[in-house]
């Protein structure tokens, strides 16, 4: 099948055409055949029939019946009929069925059956016979010859008239040669048709096969629906041809687009002249709706004239948060750079001591700076034995000791190894996610607090993390959970739906309690 879809397209249509042409061809020679052939049967029947009923009128034929008249003068009408009833062959016989005269010179009928011919003898009835004589097939007619004796008439022989099958075979097969000679012009006129309707269709298609066309189109529609800039085509009339997802995502339009007007699709009289207008553009910034768009189209110009317009765009607020988030390194580079410096600071503090014999003082300075993180490392790792989750919190002690954020684990916590349905992936999905979203809470709070709290006790697993963030807005609280939502703006609200949903798969809950004066508490129940 797959080699049949690369054949050229030229070799397609000469080849369903030529199909096309031998079925209709051989459909209707063999309607026609069956047509002729009976139709040229019945006037086959009709003339013998005809025939053997004029002969049997004839004066000639009456007097030699009625008087016994000589042979000559029927030899005389057989003579007269002899060239003139062809492809028939006629005979005349008595009533006890010797034969008087007839046409078959050559003899081909020697032995004439004669016991199909008592209807005619005994009641005077004219009909056709479709029989056998002498091994071929013929229409048979026979028409009693009535002698008219003035009181009475008497049936004293019979006309016989044999039209030879033969005969209606050989007229059809005279109009068949003419239908053939008819079907192979037929024929020729097709495929020169087809080439050059072939021809046309690929100048009009550049040359390229169909495969190759779809193969262009499945590429050019990854390409359009893998970049990142809005891209959107109208033709002519206005009417949208194209639009990729980056354009459906910034100009917001949810709806079917392409085959709409694009007065339709898109509310903007600035957007609208852009894309209307004739010429090409670049980088013109423009304000839709809420966003700033950088602008840029170019018209389809083929034989001088405008068959359309390609517009891409871009959203310049994309661009801004680029910025920012590059800002956002740079000031972690420069958080890092201080880190460094001050860890310099303390080594130069170490050195000087050193230099001075003050060992002890600085072996009290070093005892000092290593205390503060073991304290919490010493507690993480005696308080709970799950590996698992002592590798999630000492990356995250990391991360609030780059923030500044104060990550305090509660001492009372506990908790052993967990069950083998406790994934990695799974911790990493629910703490993760909420003790980051601890972070960001407290991220603009002078006083940055992020507390943790675990146990097993009992038969269930119970995860508890609290923030002193300014709290979850009372407006916002049973949205919070549905995925897509987020009080941080488009693009975001993935982290607690996803949290929500790693709860219940593993037969959990989370519950959470709110308000700007204590902040944020989130507490996870998961059974044992």
């Amino acid at each position: 099948m797959k080699k049949f879809l690369k054949v050229s397209l030229k070799v397609k249509i000469l080849g369903l055409v030529l199909m096309l042409i031998i079925f209709i061809i051989t459909s209707l020679s063999g309607l026609f055949i069956y047509m002729k052939q009976a139709d040229d049967v019945v006037k086959a029947r009709e003339i013998s029939l005809e025939t053997a009923k004029t002969l049997s009128y004839m004066p000639a034929l009456q007097d030699f019946f009625r008087h016994g008249g000589e042979y000559e003068n029927i030899n005389i009408l057989m003579d007269q009929i002899k060239y003139q009833s062809k492809p028939m062959t006629v005979f005349f016989q008595g009533r006890d069925g010797r034969l008087i005269a007839s046409t078959d010179e050559q003899g081909l009928y020697k032995m004439l059956n004669n016991d199909n011919a008592d209807k005619a003898l005994t009641y005077g009835s004219y009909y056709v016979l479709q029989t056998t004589e002498n091994g071929r097939k013929v229409l048979k007619a026979i028409a009693p010859v009535m002698v008219d004796y003035g009181p009475y008439k008497k049936v004293e022989g019979t006309v016989v008239v044999l039209y030879e099958m033969d005969a209606i075979y050989i007229s059809i097969w005279d109009d068949i040669a003419k239908i053939l000679k008819a079907s192979v012009l037929i024929l020729i006129m097709g495929i020169f048709g087809s080439f050059l309707l072939a021809n046309s269709i690929r100048k009009d298609t550049l040359n390229l096969e169909p495969y190759e066309i779809a193969a262009l189109f499945r590429e050019r529609n990854a390409i359009l629906q893998s970049v990142r800039e809005g891209i959107i085509a109208v033709d002519a009339q206005g009417v949208i041809t194209m639009m990729n997802s980056s354009a459906q995502h910034m100009l917001d339009i949810e709806a079917q687009a392409e085959g709409r007007p694009l007065t339709e699709v898109i509310d903007s009289s600035e957007m609208l002249k852009i894309l209307s207008n004739n010429e090409k553009q670049m980088n013109v910034e423009i304000q839709y709706k809420e966003k700033i768009m950088i602008v840029s189209t170019e018209p389809i110009i083929e034989e001088e004239q405008k068959k359309g317009m390609v517009g891409s765009f871009r959203d310049r607020t994309e661009i801004k948060h680029m910025i920012d988030a590059l800002s956002e390194v740079r000031q972690y580079s420069d958080d890092l750079r201080a880190q460094a410096h001050e860890f310099t600071n303390k080594l130069y503090a170490i050195l000087g001591l050193l230099q001075l014999n003050k060992k002890r003082e600085a072996i009290e300075f070093i005892k000092n700076e290593a205390h503060i993180h073991s304290i919490e490392e010493d507690l993480l790792l005696s308080k709970i034995q799950d590996e698992k989750v002592q590798a999630i919190l000492l990356g995250k002690m990391a991360q609030a000791s780059e923030k500044k954020i104060n990550f305090v684990i509660d001492p009372e916590s506990s908790l052993e190894s967990l069950p083998e349905k406790f994934k990695l992936s799974s911790l990493i999905i629910i703490l993760g996610n909420l003790i980051n979203n601890a972070f960001d809470a407290v991220a603009e709070k002078e006083e940055k607090m992020v507390h943790f709290f675990v146990t097993d006790i009992g038969n269930d697993v119970i995860f508890e993390i609290n923030d002193n963030g300014k709290g979850i807005k009372d407006e916002d609280k049973p949205f919070i959970f549905q995925t897509g939502f987020s009080s941080k703006g488009k693009h975001r609200g993935y982290g607690l739906g996803n949290v929500n949903d790693e709860a219940r798969s593993l037969g959990g809950m989370i519950e959470f309690d709110s308000n700007e004066e204590n902040g944020t508490v989130f507490t996870v129940y998961l059974p044992k």
